[in-house]
């Protein structure tokens, strides 16, 4: 491993990153503190990877190791902090935010990441990043939020939820939804809830939220049950993917939905808690 040791240059970006508190940095970072050109910054960043001061995240973007990790030099292992520069806008949702909030025991193998551009999947220190691409209609209700120590943009509870119902197969599925809506009722704004499933102006998604709502806790309040009702669309929706759930099951005429997932298999876990 090569020596920690800086020139008189590398040491005045160092001790400036230093001061910054900077976590991440890109070469355009280092053109700024140095006034240094972009192939100046391009080396610089290179000789201080060999260093073990700056870790290659991505294309000119590096996780900076202060002097306080010692002469291992072990960067930051969070993964949320190594993600939250592979693309932009983002935000961090679906498995990922219902683990966060604590809405789901389940820990995620994989990182979500929801944005409005396309990228493939990447992996970093053994983590796999998926990004999933949003329209920009739904690209809406996120936060900073501190991960260890890392500050980052997470989707809100009420938007974990409702990016969970859009997308099932990126929060592990209708059943694991179920408990993830089981376990966050209590604890979310219930009208920012609704505000949220209306806007992602998806009928099914309101019909599965609803009924899921109504199963698995108490009766709604009746304002946000009007709200939502009035969101349900004319056609009936199938509560689970019929590819895996089939098309068979009792109807709910209320909320028009197709219960088409075994009541064990879907609550089974919730009523024996």
């Amino acid at each position: 491993m090569a020596l920690r040791t800086l020139s008189e240059l590398e040491s005045k970006l160092v001790m400036e990153l230093e001061w910054q508190e900077k976590q991440l940095v890109t070469l355009q970072d280092v053109m700024d503190i140095l006034g240094c050109s972009y192939g100046h910054a391009r080396k610089l960043a290179h000789r201080l990877e060999k260093k073990r001061w700056l870790d290659r995240l991505g294309p000119g973007k590096y996780q900076f190791i202060p002097a306080s990790r010692g002469s291992q030099a072990v960067p930051d292992m969070n993964p949320l902090l190594a993600g939250s520069v592979l693309i932009e806008p983002y935000y961090y949702s679906y498995a990922t935010a219902n683990h966060f909030y604590g809405f789901s025991t389940q820990v995620p193998a994989t990182v979500y990441v929801a944005t409005t551009k396309t990228r493939r999947p990447t992996e970093i220190r053994g983590v796999e990043y998926r990004f999933v691409t949003l329209k920009p209609s739904k690209f809406f209700g996120y936060q900073k939020a501190q991960v260890y120590t890392a500050e980052v943009m997470m989707a809100e509870p009420e938007k974990a939820m409702v990016d969970s119902l859009d997308k099932m197969g990126y929060a592990g599925g209708i059943a694991e939804v179920a408990r993830v809506v089981h376990a966050a009722r209590r604890r979310v704004d219930l009208g920012k809830l609704a505000d949220y499933a209306l806007r992602m102006g998806s009928h099914a998604l309101v019909q599965r939220l609803g009924y899921l709502l109504e199963t698995t806790g108490e009766a709604l309040p009746p304002e946000i049950e009007a709200r939502l009702l009035a969101g349900v669309g004319q056609a009936k929706t199938y509560l689970g993917p019929t590819g895996r759930w089939g098309t068979g099951g009792e109807y709910n005429a209320r909320w028009q939905v197709v219960v088409n997932v075994p009541e064990q298999q879907l609550l089974g876990e919730i009523k024996n808690v």
